[in-house]
């Protein structure tokens, strides 16, 4: 009879212990789906609790380029209704912007005297010849870019009356088109016009029975808010997260056949919308459609071609883009309200929009 050593066993019981472990955990590997594992997923959120505008980022001025000035001055003026602030000659090479060597030298800047809403728009001389940037009616209002600069009226079917009777273009009369259970209720009636250099504008009012009194000196309110469409928000989110700290803070669902009528949608089109950072007044809209066409905006063409969003820490945001690898497409700024050489310079946006930053 072989005797087996304490030492030995121990020893083997170790050994034979180990390989156990080592097959029992082989056969784990092979059997477990690594997919069935928890992980972790990078979803869509919304500001929360962060700050959803930590440079006060805010539009201040639209600049529409036009070949033809006195046009544009009849119809935000006479139409409109809005003042000129100012009427000046561009001050030579105080902006690198895309377009802008080719502007010529006179620009209008445009507001509503004593208002508590809205920008500023800023007419530019754009060459004579100088082709559209979004072209009608090949253009499609879900093809990416900067589409519309968004206004107030006190009546709908007033405004409408003012503007069709001195035969200025719009894609359909007013629409009415509630939205309910998506955060707030609203009942708003909406037309989307065009300027004469074939800007596009959308107008709209609170028709709801509880509506506020309207403060505003006049029937319409200069624009304040821009829309820009994509295919996919996700590369305009980040683009104004990463330059300007913008955090988007809502999403909805747009499915209203009154609402795609107002703005040259097909009637049955599905598109997201929601804003980017509070206060700053930029919505993102994001087609359900396989393709577009993306209309870069440019200086030297016609239509609104520039934001000029204004931020509280200039050096700062510069820093920001410096760090998020976005390049500046121009150095320097056109003139604003009451300073007609600021300090800024100008980017490119996801989807080929100009945005000019200024400092306060």
């Amino acid at each position: 009879m072989t005797v087996i050593g304490r030492r030995s066993l121990v020893t083997g019981g170790l050994a034979l212990g180990s390989a156990l472990a080592i097959s029992e955990k082989s056969v784990v590997r092979a059997d477990v789906d690594p997919g069935s594992l928890p992980h972790l997923a990078q979803g869509f959120g919304l500001a929360g609790d962060a700050d959803p505008n930590p440079l006060e980022a805010k539009i201040t001025v639209f600049t529409v380029a036009s070949t033809d000035l006195d046009a544009s001055i009849r119809f935000y003026r006479d139409v409109m209704g809005f003042s000129i602030l100012e009427d000046g000659s561009l001050p030579a090479g105080r902006s690198t912007a895309p377009g802008a060597s080719r502007l010529g030298s006179r620009y209008v800047l445009f507001h509503v005297p004593n208002s508590k809403r809205g920008a500023s728009i800023r007419i530019v001389q754009a060459p004579a010849g100088a082709p559209p940037i979004r072209p009608r009616p090949q253009a499609r209002t879900w093809d990416p870019g900067l589409l519309c600069m968004e206004g107030g009226t006190r009546d709908p079917a007033e405004s409408y009356h003012v503007l069709a009777s001195a035969r200025v273009p719009t894609i359909s009369p007013p629409r009415y088109y509630p939205y309910r259970g998506i955060g707030f209720d609203v009942d708003p009636m909406s037309y989307a016009p065009f300027g004469p250099s074939g800007e596009q504008l959308f107008i709209t009012a609170s028709i709801a029975n509880n509506r506020p009194e309207w403060t505003e000196p006049g029937l319409h309110t200069v624009p304040g808010n821009a829309a820009i469409v994509s295919l996919d928000q996700r590369p305009v989110d980040d683009f104004y997260f990463h330059a300007l700290g913008l955090r988007r803070t809502n999403q909805y669902v747009s499915q209203q056949r009154n609402c795609n009528e107002l703005i040259g949608a097909p009637r049955d089109a599905n598109f997201l919308w929601g804003n980017v950072g509070s206060g700053v007044s930029i919505e993102v809209w994001e087609f359900q459609v396989a393709q577009g066409t993306v209309y870069p905006t440019a200086l030297d063409r016609t239509g609104l071609a520039m934001l000029t969003i204004r931020v509280k820490d200039l050096a700062l945001c510069r820093a920001r883009c410096k760090a998020a690898g976005i390049v500046p497409v121009g150095e320097g700024a056109l003139p604003v309200p009451g300073n007609a050489n600021p300090h800024g310079f100008t980017l490119r946006g996801a989807v080929g929009e100009l945005v000019e930053v200024v400092g306060a």
